[in-house]
Order: structure tokens, then C-alpha cells, then sequence
């Protein structure tokens, strides 16, 4: 297999050979192109870079440049088929962040009648971050079944189930979940597109707190750098093996800086603490359940206005770990889905300069809280409350397509406001790109 490190190495050689990063990409992508055009019907590459001015989404701002590179194939759906992809996200000041990520599928349609059909998809998936941040390195077997329905010429039914299995190599992160979205489209004369979602969501953690052979509870405040207090919970709770970190007294010298937490490694938040500070012994499960809906109208030839929301409730458990930390395109096991509840809403006004130039203005607000996650003041002193944040967030981009070949600009700023100081912040994110479709059968 790819030593991930060894590209990384040849690619941090850039400061001696400028452009030598993209050389290796473009190397790496033709090479894979040319072993998939046989068995593909469609193989298409993708590229991007992009630089934030906050990549650790936090109060201290510390920016970064992100070059992204992948390539897809994938063969025709009308039969049992194989797919596949391999994509680089390098970073250059925080390097640490970077990864490789490889998936490879097998998908099959199966039609039912002359209006429906059922797809269904089994993948496996890998990600391999560099060493400082190898605690998330993971793999994941995914199980996809779709079905899909025409009533009428207008209106579409579909219910799509997402099943996952992921294993990390730090193992308090492990888990299973299930997603179910139940989906209605309806099409109107008027050009008028009204959508209409339901969701139910279900992720077991199978060993939120299980103990490293290297830590134990009466190290771990020598380990955090910080004074804790640490106590066994109630009778009825101990016998459930929980043991708590019920208060952080400080971040500590050293500790108080995004850009210092983060090189301690995957095992600890940006704040500085490892996120193992919840000991369960046993499993812990979460449910949600959302309700979304979008409506878009087309005005005129050259014009498209949408308004969309989404309501997400937590039915049972919440986040077993001390923090939920976000990073800019940097997964992070923490903050997903099943992280929060809350709202959001979105419009979107879409404008076809011409045959081939495309443009968008969004803007998006979300009010977020995150059960389980008690907010704390700079000085890590407890307030008491659950963390919730406000998002404020301005996208606008640009898209050229040609016959083959996609490019785009995109500028985004965002504003979050949290009652957990450490989560107020600000930032810019740029981004160019393209997107290549090298092969496409004629069937395509």
C-alpha cells in the first residue's frame, strides 16, 4: 500500500521545487486514469485549493491553504458495476491534517415496474491522516439502498437508507449508525419545485471511554496540563462504569491556543483536552429526527430563487465526549450530525449569466445546541450552560462549463456566535478549482 507519509514528504519539497505538489497530483490522477478507462464508463478528476483565515474554527484565527485533488470512476449503473475514488487533502502550515482517502463500491440498479426502481451500493472506505494526526486514521464499510418512484410526470417519491460501520485507530470513536430520509419532489407548470424531507438517524458509539493502556484516571490531570476535579458519579451511575471530569479549572499555560492543542495530536480537542474525559464502560446510542422542505421558483430564463429549512431533535442520548470541535475541511468524528440539534434556514439565488457561465448568492443562518457540552470561559472555568452557537454564513460563486472541463471561484464568510467563548470567531475561505470528466461513454 501507498506510504501516505512518502507523498506527503515529496510534496513538502515544494519550498526547494515550486509546483512540484501539483506535479505529484497530476501524476498520481493520470496513472489511475489510464488503469480505470477500460472498466469505467466515467472517470472524472477534480482539483481545488482553497485558504481560510480560521482553520480550527475558533476564537484564536490561524489560517492555512488546503490543496485538494481526486479522482473518480465509476461504470454504468444500469448493471452491476464498480466505482471508486482516491482523494489528497494536503495542508501546508498545519501538514499534520492532511490525508489520503481511497473508496472503492460495487452499486446495482434494479428496476420494479415502469415508474420505480431500487439501487443498492456496498463500499468500503479509508482515510489515512499524517502521524500527529493518525488517532483519526479510520475504515468505514458503508451499505446504500435507495427506491425511487414516479407517480406522475411531476411528482417523485424516495426513501434512502445509509448504514455505516466505522472503526478508528483511536477506538473510543467507533461506531455504527443508520440514516433513513423519506423525500417527496412535486413540479409545477409555473416552474415551481416544492421538496419536502423526513429523516431519522440512529449512531451507537461501542466504547466512548475506553481506557487506553497508556492512561488512567489518576494520570489524566497530569496528561490535560490542567487542574481537574474527577470523582465516581452516583451508586446507580457506577454501576453503569461511568466515571466523570465533572469541571475544567483552566486551559493551563500552553494550552489555551488552537494551533499548540492541536499539535498534541488526535487524541485531544483544540482546547487542549483529550476528548476521552467521559468514562463509559458500555455503549451509548443517540437518535434524531429532522423534518426539512425547499421550495424554488424559476424567474424568467436567466433567474432562480429557493428557500429552504431544516428542524432537528435529539429523541434520545447525546455526545458522550468533552468537546465538539470543527475543523475546515478536516473531518472530525465529534461534530456530525448527530452532534446537535437545533435549526437552519437558507436562500439561494442562481443566475445564468449565459449558455455557460453560471452564478450563485447564498446565505445561511443556524442555531445550533449541542447536548451533553457544557459551555466554559477562557479560563476553563465551567458556566454551567449547554453550548450553543449561531451561524451566520455568505457563499458566492462562479462556474464556467465547458464540453469537459467545469471551473469555479468561491468566496465564503462566516460568522459564529457561541455562548462558549472559545467558539466566537470569524473567517474567510476562498476557493478555485475544476472539475475534469476525462472519459464519459457515449451511454453517459
Amino acid at each position: 500500500m501507498t506510504n501516505p507519509d512518502r507523498i506527503f514528504s515529496l510534496m513538502d519539497s515544494r519550498r526547494s521545487a515550486p509546483g512540484a505538489t501539483f506535479y505529484i497530483i497530476f501524476g498520481l490522477i493520470f496513472f489511475l486514469s489510464i488503469c480505470g478507462q477500460s472498466s469505467a464508463s466515467t472517470v472524472q478528476f477534480s482539483l481545488a485549493h482553497n485558504a481560510t483565515s480560521n482553520i480550527f474554527y475558533s476564537y484564536q484565527p490561524l489560517g492555512d491553504q488546503i490543496t485538494t485533488a481526486g479522482i473518480f470512476f465509476g461504470g454504468d449503473s444500469g448493471s452491476l458495476a464498480l466505482y471508486g475514488s482516491l482523494n489528497l487533502n494536503y495542508l501546508y502550515k498545519y501538514s499534520g491534517l492532511s490525508s489520503l482517502a481511497g473508496k472503492l463500491g460495487v452499486d446495482h440498479l434494479v428496476p420494479a415496474g415502469k415508474k420505480s426502481a431500487f439501487y443498492f451500493a456496498l463500499e468500503g472506505e479509508g482515510v489515512l491522516f499524517r502521524t500527529l494526526y493518525d488517532y483519526f486514521n479510520h475504515g468505514t464499510i458503508r451499505f446504500l439502498a435507495n427506491f425511487k418512484s414516479y407517480f406522475n410526470a411531476s411528482t417523485i417519491l424516495r426513501l434512502d437508507s445509509r448504514s455505516e460501520l466505522r472503526k478508528y485507530k483511536y477506538s473510543i470513536f467507533d461506531y455504527f449508525s443508520e440514516n433513513l430520509i423519506l423525500s417527496a419532489d412535486r413540479y409545477f407548470t409555473s416552474r415551481t419545485t416544492i421538496k419536502f424531507e423526513v429523516g431519522y438517524g440512529y449512531k451507537l458509539y461501542f466504547h466512548p471511554g475506553i481506557i487506553d493502556s497508556t492512561e488512567n484516571s489518576e494520570t489524566l490531570p497530569e496528561i490535560m496540563g490542567v487542574s481537574s476535579v474527577m470523582r465516581i458519579t452516583s451508586n446507580s451511575a457506577a454501576s453503569n462504569g461511568l466515571v466523570s471530569v465533572l469541571s475544567q479549572q483552566g486551559p493551563g499555560e500552553g494550552h489555551g491556543n488552537p494551533g499548540h492543542n492541536y499539535e498534541m495530536g488526535g487524541s485531544y480537542s483544540i482546547r487542549g483536552i483529550p476528548y476521552q474525559t467521559v468514562y463509559y464502560t458500555g455503549s451509548q446510542g443517540m437518535q434524531v429526527f429532522a423534518l426539512s422542505g425547499l421550495i424554488a421558483q424559476g424567474l424568467g430564463d436567466h433567474l432562480g430563487l429557493s428557500l429552504g429549512g431544516l428542524k432537528q431533535w435529539f429523541l434520545k442520548g447525546e455526545n458522550p465526549f468533552f468537546s465538539s470541535d470543527e475543523y475546515f475541511m478536516v473531518e472530525n468524528p465529534t461534530y456530525d450530525r448527530f452532534s446537535w440539534q437545533g435549526y437552519s434556514f437558507q436562500t439561494k439565488l442562481t443566475i445564468e449569466l449565459s449558455d455557460h457561465v453560471h452564478n450563485e448568492l447564498q446565505y445561511e443562518y443556524s442555531s445550533k445546541e449541542f447536548p451533553g457540552i457544557t459551555s466554559f470561559d477562557l479560563d476553563g472555568n465551567s458556566l454551567g450552560i449547554t453550548r450553543q452557537d449561531k451561524r451566520h454564513q455568505f457563499n458566492i460563486k462562479v462556474q464556467i462549463d465547458l464540453s469537459r472541463v467545469s471551473l469555479f471561484a468561491n468566496y465564503s464568510y462566516l460568522k459564529n456566535n457561541s455562548n462558549d467563548p472559545w467558539f466566537t470567531w470569524e473567517g474567510n475561505v476562498i476557493s478555485v478549482g475544476l472539475v475534469w470528466n476525462i472519459n464519459v461513454s457515449q451511454s453517459k
